[in-house]
């Protein structure tokens, strides 16, 4: 198999869900490979293996009977993913466990000084529709503020609820909750029960009470919608949810996105050639003012590109997607750039390139706990190198 061909395989047999010819194509690849050929450090094998276990573990339901994976066929897979991250230089695999020290796969780097700590609280403004600001890294839990028949409330530290007792008799006030660049993302329970996340360097603006006609939000940056069904009370009236997405492409008007109830990311940074909308449930239409829309399903990808033209990708990684919502870093097969850009916004740092922008790409998941140089081993490995200088990070 191709380098990067084979890579996105493995991936998607680790993180996605692949089919079963998929599944037996990685079985016949490791079973014909020598890893004792590969790994210098007979125990490093099962470190990896071990490690990819204990990522995993949480995610399995606290029922369950917590079966180790070099047990399983699964665990096969994990010794052929390290296989190729030994025999593969620009692209490999880079397993985790959050908050934990060293590396894997052989990922040996001096440690950087002056290192970059990742985002320990949030630090998300929530704009009220008088004006006034409350910084929610200092409030506390419980009641932030009620508007009207709106009940404002800070259920822990990283979500707000919002409880409205009326709907369109109320008057509509309009709020906004901006999450600077390093900081932790934040979560909003809307005044219908539908969930957002909002990324670093974003922000979203929504009513604390809904009408009978729409449901609408405007966003900037990346944000993550799980929309709820809302039916008038007399039941023969959806009312629909639309985004609107701060763009700069085409002809500058706003994307729209409309649903009914359903669970989709938004990716519409200004410093990105494109703007994205990736469905994981349900159905939407994206369109750009009165330009061309479109429908998507579920795995797929609508794609505004500078010229303001909307395409299809089919060919998504949904885990890929959401997985800042998640606390990860997923590259794959992504440029100096791509990443770097990331790591701008997580981290609150500024990105300076000595010479020419190296032309590499990487895949790897990293942990978003993780110190920036963590980060960086990955593309350390490949012979790039990195200068911190407080929050100024030079590539040489």
């Amino acid at each position: 198999m191709k380098k990067d061909k084979g890579i996105r395989l493995l991936h998607k047999y680790l993180f996605g869900k692949p089919t079963f010819g998929e599944k037996a194509k990685i079985d016949k690849w490791y079973e014909a490979t020598d890893e004792s050929k590969v790994v210098a450090d007979p125990n490093e094998l099962l470190k990896i293996k071990e490690r990819i276990y204990l990522h995993t573990r949480n995610k399995l339901t606290s029922g369950a009977r917590v079966v180790p994976f070099f047990k399983k066929t699964f665990f096969r897979i994990a010794a052929a993913a390290f296989v190729a991250v030994c025999i593969t230089s620009a692209y490999f695999l880079f397993f985790k466990k959050p908050n934990s020290s060293g590396s894997i796969a052989g990922v040996n780097s001096i440690p950087l000084k002056n290192d970059v700590a990742a985002p320990a609280t949030n630090r998300a403004v929530l704009t009220l529709a008088d004006g006034s600001s409350i910084i929610l890294d200092s409030a506390g839990i419980g009641s932030l503020a009620k508007r009207g028949n709106t009940l404002i409330s800070k259920v822990d530290s990283g979500k707000i609820f919002y409880n409205s007792s009326s709907h369109s008799t109320a008057k509509i006030q309009f709020n906004t909750l901006t999450v600077p660049n390093g900081s932790k993302p934040m979560q909003i329970v809307l005044a219908d029960g539908s969930r957002v996340w909002v990324n670093v360097g974003s922000s979203v603006t929504y009513p604390t009470v809904f009408g009978d006609n729409e449901r609408r939000v405007k966003i900037t940056g990346e944000v993550y919608f799980e929309v709820t069904h809302l039916t008038l009370k007399e039941g023969y009236k959806r009312v629909p949810f639309i985004v609107s997405a701060t763009s700069h492409l085409g002809d500058g008007k706003d994307v729209e996105i409309q649903v009914l109830g359903t669970h989709f990311n938004v990716n519409a940074y200004n410093d990105e050639n494109s703007l994205r909308v990736t469905l994981l449930e349900g159905s939407v239409k994206v369109a750009q003012g009165e330009g061309r829309s479109i429908y998507i399903k579920p795995g797929q990808q609508a794609e505004l590109n500078p010229r303001g033209a909307i395409g299809i990708n089919t060919d998504i990684d949904t885990d890929e997607v959401i997985a800042w919502k998640n606390n990860w870093f997923n590259f794959n097969s992504l440029s100096v750039t791509e990443i770097m850009r990331q790591i701008e916004k997580w981290y609150n740092v500024s990105v300076t390139y000595e010479n020419r922008v190296p032309d590499k790409h990487f895949s790897g998941i990293v942990s978003r706990s993780n110190n920036l140089s963590e980060v960086l081993k990955i593309m350390e490995k490949a012979g790039i190198k990195f200068k911190i200088d407080g929050r100024n990070i030079t590539v040489m």
